[in-house]
């Protein structure tokens, strides 16, 4: 009775630490897109170039406002998992009349991270999601996605950027995301 009681036990608690681990990965962070081909990013079912296709972000379409030079589609990011994206609360700025009106799009779906783009304020990336982890990286304030590889992982606020180059890939962990392709975000603060 006593061996049974501890093998439940074990279980229970493999059971925890496994579902703490998929727990892990889930996300509460925005972005944006600003793929510009025509076909835009297809919005996947699942984690994985394979799975069906269930819907598309637009490409995004040239302005001259704001802090980027066009405006791509914007979502929250819910969950990671091996490079993917789950999204949601998907909407597209369109321009009308040099004013932009958001739009909603009705998709929820994974998407590559190379598909993922949105600001930094903050002025670390840490080697693992905790600000007591060793600094890897250090730069400005406003930090913009263009030298960016890819966001590869997010865990809660934070989020893992590949950068460098393919040949030489870095990655870092940074908090203080701000999904506003226009502005800064008032009140969103990462590490100094």
């Amino acid at each position: 009775m006593t061996r049974s009681l501890a093998a439940i036990l074990l279980l229970a608690i493999g059971a925890m630490s496994d579902s703490a681990q998929a727990g892990s990965n889930t996300c509460t962070i925005g972005g944006w897109s600003i793929v510009t081909e025509a076909g835009g990013v297809p919005v996947r079912a699942g984690p994985s170039p394979e799975a069906p296709i269930v819907g598309r972000l637009p490409p995004a379409v040239a302005y001259e406002g704001g802090l980027y030079s066009g405006r791509g589609p914007e979502f929250a990011i819910v969950e990671a998992e091996g490079g993917w994206f789950r999204i949601d609360a998907v909407y597209v700025p369109t321009v009308k009349d040099d004013d932009v009106e958001d739009v909603p799009l009705a998709v929820t779906g994974w998407i590559p991270g190379r598909a993922i783009y949105f600001q930094l304020q903050t002025a670390k990336g840490f080697s693992r999601p905790d600000p007591a982890s060793e600094v890897v990286y250090r730069f400005g304030e406003l930090t913009h996605p263009r030298d960016w590889l890819a966001v590869t992982d997010c865990r809660g606020k934070w989020a893992e950027i590949a950068y460098g180059t393919p040949q030489e890939e870095r990655r870092m962990w940074v908090r203080g995301i701000c999904a506003a392709q226009e502005t800064s975000c008032d009140g969103v603060k990462g590490d100094r």
